[in-house]
Formats: structure tokens, C-alpha cells, sequence
């Protein structure tokens, strides 16, 4: 253990110790402000901090500042590559903005649409960008349109695959579907529940969905339905590690879950704050949570069990 890190753990929250095999604190910090989005390079363990004074911050694998930039507008999304070497944010509801690692500006677009969600390529090639209009856009690093897709309602969700140049997708309510970079559908499917958030294992053979009342459900990388895991609570934040070991979970009414691959219960907990966005690391050994006022908590499972093959 890092003396450094000592006075933190001793202020743990109460909340860590929950029911099951709970996790130590790693780290905590906090931001100038509510903190409105996060994300996560897989590959070096960067997270990228976006809070309501428009603060937005690299913070490191220990949770140190690494780098800090100020913008004009708040972000509302973030994605950032898996190589952390380049990020995107929507700002406000017309404003698309291109990071560098070091949080410079690279490249800044407005829309002729009102964009609903923004994921960029695990090597930040390409930008996706969903609209209001039901549209979904590809574009290179240069902005130039590249690929896009029409669907029945308008795609509140998307992620890359981190293995082929492929995007999974799903609207608020009713569709969940993949496609290529070029446009074309791979598969599209029906969900007749509301959807809160959209994960995938490192693959894509299983890409989970955050159903509201009916927990967490899963898809194959074919579109079929696998089945779902029911929790107590309104299902609306997830994540899962890049092999299928781990999934943390989150609800409306303040739940936290730690689940295996199976979707059993590992661990549990309630925290008073509204849950902004998780992290599950690619291991399953640790994760994020990201809480509106409180900031970010790394918790470390790793000398709670053994680690996830």
C-alpha cells in the first residue's frame, strides 16, 4: 500500500462496506463542480473528468491530475479512444469538440441536427455521432463524412466494438441493433423495455443493456438475447470488463451491484448521490463510480479475491 494514499483509504465511505465481499478504496477525487460525464481509455487507464463549470480533467491510475483544461460550455458526453489518444465531447446541444490526450482542441464541429450521443473508434479514427432525426453518422478524424444509417428511432447509445470496425446501438426504448462503418446493418432487434445504458465485453460476443425494471439484459454478438439478470431497482448505469468476468451495476434508487459473469451477486451497496457513469476495468479486478457530488471512487477488489482469470 502507498503511504501517500493512506489518509484517503482511512476516509472510505460508509457505504463501501454493503453486503457480499466488498472492495477497498484505491483513490477518490473530486471535481470543481457536479460532475456531468466520464470516460475511460481501456488501454492506458486514463479517466477523463467532465464537471458543470465546463472543468474537464485527465486523471490518472493512481487518481491524480495528469492534465486540466477549461471549456466555454460544459460537455454533457464524453468518449474517448481506448489508446487514450483522442476523445470527443458534445457540449451543450449543438457543439462537438475533438481532444487530443493532453485535452487540446483539435477539432470542433456544430451539427445541422441536434446530436443524442457521440462514441469515437478504440484508436479515435472515426467519430460516431447519433441524431435526433434518427440518423447516425461516421466521420473521420478530418470530419469528413464517412458512412451513416437511418433507423426507426433516434439512437440514445452507442458504442464501439474494441476488435472489428463495427457499432452497437440502442434507442431509449424499442431497438438495439449493430452496423458497419460503411452504413450497412449487421442486425437490428426489438426491446420492448427502457434502456439506461449500453456495454460490451472486449469482442462484442455479449453486449449488455441497463432495462430499467427489468435489470440487466443480454445480447449475443448476433443480436440474440441470451437472457437477463434481475436485480432489485430501476436498472440505468453498467459496465462490464473486457472478458466477460465482471459487471458492475448501478439503479435509480442509488443500488450498487458487483456481479460475476453469471450474474451472480458478488457484492452490494446504496449511496445517497446520483451515479453518473461506471467504469468497469478491462480484469474485472476494479472499478469506477462516478457520482454527481461526491466525484469519482476507485474500488479495488484485488486483495479482497483472488483476480479474475
Amino acid at each position: 500500500m502507498n503511504p501517500a494514499r493512506d489518509p484517503e483509504l482511512q476516509n472510505a465511505p460508509k457505504w463501501l462496506k454493503g453486503r457480499g465481499l466488498g472492495p477497498r478504496m484505491r483513490w477518490h477525487t473530486t471535481t470543481d463542480g457536479p460532475l456531468e460525464a466520464m470516460a475511460y481509455a481501456r488501454e492506458t487507464g486514463d479517466l477523463f473528468l467532465a464537471d458543470a463549470t465546463g472543468t474537464l480533467s485527465r486523471v490518472d491510475r493512481q487518481g491524480k491530475i495528469a492534465s486540466i483544461t477549461h471549456l466555454h460550455n460544459p460537455p454533457t458526453q464524453l468518449s474517448w479512444s481506448d489508446d487514450g489518444n483522442f476523445g470527443a465531447a458534445m457540449c451543450g446541444e449543438d457543439v462537438i469538440l475533438r481532444f487530443d490526450r493532453n485535452l487540446k482542441v483539435v477539432g470542433e464541429f456544430t451539427p445541422s441536427e441536434i446530436p443524442l450521443a457521440i462514441a469515437i473508434s478504440p484508436f479515435g479514427n472515426h467519430l460516431a455521432v447519433s441524431y435526433v432525426n434518427a440518423t447516425t453518422i461516421f466521420y473521420n478524424e478530418r470530419r469528413r463524412k464517412i458512412g451513416r444509417f437511418e433507423t426507426l428511432r433516434p439512437l440514445a447509445f452507442l458504442r464501439f466494438c474494441p476488435n472489428e470496425p463495427i457499432l452497437f446501438g440502442a434507442a431509449e426504448h424499442g431497438l438495439v441493433c449493430c452496423f458497419n462503418l460503411a452504413g450497412a446493418e449487421i442486425w437490428r432487434e426489438k426491446n420492448w423495455s427502457n434502456v439506461g445504458g449500453l456495454c460490451l465485453t472486449g469482442d462484442g460476443d455479449l453486449v449488455y443493456l441497463a432495462s430499467f425494471a427489468h435489470g440487466v439484459e443480454v445480447y449475443d454478438g448476433d443480436g440474440a438475447s441470451v437472457g437477463s439478470y434481475v436485480l432489485d431497482g430501476t436498472v440505468h448505469r453498467l459496465d462490464a470488463s473486457y472478458e466477460p468476468n465482471r459487471l458492475i451495476v448501478s439503479t435509480v434508487e442509488g443500488a450498487l451491484y458487483w456481479l460475476d459473469a453469471d450474474g451472480e451477486l458478488l457484492w452490494s451497496t446504496s449511496v445517497s448521490d446520483d451515479v453518473v457513469n461506471l467504469v468497469c476495468d478491462p480484469f474485472g479486478e476494479w472499478a469506477c463510480v462516478g457520482l454527481r457530488q461526491e466525484g469519482v471512487y476507485a474500488l479495488d477488489w484485488r486483495s479482497q479475491s483472488t483476480p479474475p482469470k
